[in-house]
């Protein structure tokens, strides 16, 4: 579709800002707080995608360029057979 990469960049902006946790960057920041503090690593972690359709594979394809896991949901599994940029497709009922 038209903003599936738009919202495949959203999602993925979404995954870091959770990972990193920008707000307390963001507090810290104002307060001039330079103390270390532990963040997530996406490579290595796992995306579940919810409806495997474009918007889905779009995200996954992003995914899959940061060094995560896919686990997408689909209807129909079959129709993604051999979909590179998933690890694992599981059928919806």
């Amino acid at each position: 579709g038209q903003f599936s990469s738009t919202l495949a960049e959203y999602t993925m902006m979404a995954c870091s800002y959770f990972a990193k946790n920008i707000p307390r960057l963001i507090q810290q920041k104002s307060k001039k707080d330079w103390t270390k503090y532990d963040v997530l690593e996406l490579r290595g972690a796992t995306l579940g995608v919810v409806g495997y359709g474009d918007i889905g594979r779009a995200c996954a394809k992003l995914a899959h360029v940061y060094g995560m896991r896919v686990v997408a949901l689909r209807r129909n599994p079959k129709l993604c057979f051999g979909d590179p940029y998933c690890d694992k497709i599981l059928p919806s009922d």
